[in-house]
């Protein structure tokens, strides 16, 4: 008598290292294909049809769709910071259109804080050049901070806040405009009132970026 028919069987078709989204490290995975044999006498003969692939993390033996081995933590994180320091650089300029009035000393605290915080440096003729941009766009700031607010730590969100604040108060006082829109800044963020201003008096207490 003879004895056949199919089954799924399991093989290992690559091995390596991988970005375990369960474990949130690297660890050693295995890439796994279910395909479908002809048996016969219950031994696997013909390979058939591909029932299904994952990948496997030999750590915490969680399984995945093979698109996760195309993740990338760095890559992923160097987009959210360069996010992030656009949600910066257009907040402090929209801070510096805020009152109608664009003056020298808001311009070179914007241009320092902006050198600060990021990771890519500009000249004033530069930032002259953003600042008109951003006056044609007319693109409110809550654009940005939505984006970013929902991977923001409360420091990233006080941050924002700090350099907004020392925007404002770079030609000696805060218009009532700027205020407002330090308030439209926390708000697109879920920042309470308190929140923020628990944030504007620590600012008051130190001067976080200087001008030099």
């Amino acid at each position: 008598m003879i004895i056949f028919g199919t089954r799924g069987v399991t093989l290992t078709s690559e091995k390596g290292d991988f970005h375990c989204p369960q474990c949130a490290s690297e660890q050693a995975y295995k890439y796994k294909k279910v395909r479908r044999f002809f048996t016969l006498y219950f031994i696997p003969i013909i390979p058939l049809d591909l029932l299904g692939e994952y990948v496997e993390c030999q750590n915490c033996r969680g399984t995945f769709v093979p698109d996760v081995l195309d993740y990338d933590p760095n890559a992923e994180h160097d987009e959210f910071m360069a996010e992030y320091e656009r949600a910066i650089r257009h907040s402090m300029v929209l801070m510096l259109l805020a009152d109608g009035v664009i003056e020298e000393q808001e311009k070179i605290t914007v241009l320092n804080i902006i050198n600060q915080t990021g990771h890519h440096d500009m000249s004033m003729a530069q930032l002259e050049v953003y600042i008109q941009k951003v006056q044609q766009e007319k693109q409110p700031v809550s654009t940005y901070l939505k984006t970013v607010a929902p991977g923001l730590n409360n420091h990233g969100k006080e941050m924002i806040i700090k350099c907004a604040y020392s925007v404002s108060m770079a030609d000696g006082h805060m218009a009532d405009e700027e205020f407002r829109l330090i308030q439209d800044m926390a708000k697109s963020m879920d920042m309470t009132s308190a929140h923020l201003n628990g944030v504007i008096q620590e600012v008051q207490k130190e001067k976080v970026f200087s001008a030099n």
